[in-house]
């Protein structure tokens, strides 16, 4: 049976060896000490219980984690509070991080390609000092330049893409049949689409938000090199398919007439002479593969991003588990770790800002045309009365289907890696 003072004894040692080196003694506990070695020294005192020993026995079997000592300096109070300047880490987890403007040279090759199409111009930060500031920091170089005449020529192809839109508005008539309809409807959702993506970036741009992701988010030198691998490959696959689709379309469109009902309101409203028709044949399928341009290289820049925040936070999670031991202790410094975590996710918020209009209409727009097609495909004989017939729509159905999985895998990666 156990003493007062064995048992006294026994539970300082214990809080001794939990608190370590931080612990700290305050009055009342000298005052217990004293009085514990006075009971000590008068003799033995009356026996514990049985359930007081059990209990106590329980308390010693009881393991406790190790847990690094984080400095409250270390831990960000809030989590919608950004961190301040002076503590940005220059690196994670032994990896330094690379300079500002590394990622954005990183994707020069696929922005050049948006801004062939609109969908990208740097706009100068009104917020920027100037240089002959006295309070501006001449150390920090200018990794960007601004461009007035990209923005004006990316206002100009965005509103021509709104004017397509309102203008094959028109496209439909009361004497089309249901197969002529169906093609109709997924070529309108087709340019609604278009005009989404175009305007999603178009807000992109011209707010900033994409200009200070690709400057500011903090990634490690490997990251960039994967990620200018990715969006080299990317580009080139995206100009091969934009070849291939020019000479398929060429195909289908000069095929008859089928397809003159894109030259809207001219054909449909507007008689155009024989003469003059192929001249207005081969100017509406230039003006329908540059609008269908900025598509393929929207979908191509969503998926950089998902795989820039799939990279950085499959390597998080990787870190941190090989900061757990064998038996869960955490030896690493959790703010560290908190702070990347933190980093990341106001990037992923501001990413989606602009984002998901485009996810959210290619999901919607490419679901119902898959779902119009097919049932035009086996209910609808006309569909498939030729060969060539029967190939259009086969081509636009994967068309969509590839559009789907683009616009669905991004969300869902991206979800993923952030609740996982």
């Amino acid at each position: 049976m156990l003493t007062w003072s064995a048992v006294n004894e026994d539970t300082t040692q214990r809080q001794l060896e939990i608190t370590g080196p931080f612990s700290v003694k305050t009055d009342d506990g000298l005052k217990e000490e004293e009085n514990t070695s006075r009971m000590a020294a008068i003799g033995p005192l009356s026996q514990f219980s049985t359930t007081k020993e059990s209990a106590s026995k329980r308390l010693t079997q009881r393991s406790c984690r190790q847990v690094a000592v984080v400095a409250a300096t270390d831990v960000i109070p809030d989590v919608n509070e950004p961190p301040k300047q002076d503590s940005v880490d220059a690196g994670f987890c032994g990896e330094p991080f690379a300079d500002n403007g590394e990622l954005l040279s990183s994707l020069s090759p696929l922005l050049f390609s948006m801004k062939l199409c609109g969908l990208y111009f740097q706009r100068e930060d009104r917020h920027r000092r100037r240089t002959d500031d006295p309070e501006s920091n001449p150390a920090m170089k200018t990794t960007h330049t601004s461009s007035t005449w990209l923005r004006v020529y990316a206002t100009v192809v965005l509103i021509l893409f709104w004017f397509n839109v309102v203008r094959f508005a028109s496209v439909f008539n009361q004497n089309d049949n249901f197969g002529a309809t169906i093609l109709k409807i997924s070529i309108f959702t087709w340019f609604c689409l278009v005009v989404i993506f175009q305007t999603a970036y178009y807000y992109a741009s011209h707010t900033g938000r994409l200009l200070k992701i690709l400057l500011k988010l903090p990634v490690t030198h490997e990251c960039v090199q994967k990620v200018h691998r990715a969006a080299v490959g990317v580009t080139v696959f995206i100009w091969i398919g934009i070849f291939l689709d020019i000479v398929v379309g060429i195909y289908f469109y000069f095929d008859g007439n089928r397809y003159d009902f894109m030259l809207t309101p001219f054909v449909t409203y507007i008689d155009v002479s024989e003469d003059n028709m192929m001249i207005a044949r081969v100017i509406g399928y230039i003006v329908y593969m540059l609008v269908f341009l900025g598509i393929f290289f929207s979908h191509a820049m969503n998926q950089v991003l998902v795989y820039i925040f799939y990279s950085q936070f499959k390597k998080l999670k990787r870190n941190f588990r090989s900061a757990l031991g064998e038996r869960g202790q955490f030896t690493g410094d959790l703010s560290i770790f908190r702070r990347r975590h933190q980093t990341l996710s106001r990037a992923v918020s501001k990413v989606d800002g602009f984002v998901k209009f485009g996810n959210v209409a290619g999901f919607v727009c490419h679901t119902a045309n898959i779902i119009l097609l097919i049932y035009s495909l086996i209910f609808h004989p006309e569909t498939t009365k030729s060969f060539r017939t029967a190939a259009n729509y086969c081509y636009l159905l994967f068309g969509n289907v590839h559009g789907l999985l683009f616009s669905a895998s991004a969300g869902i990666i991206i979800n993923h890696m952030v609740r996982k």
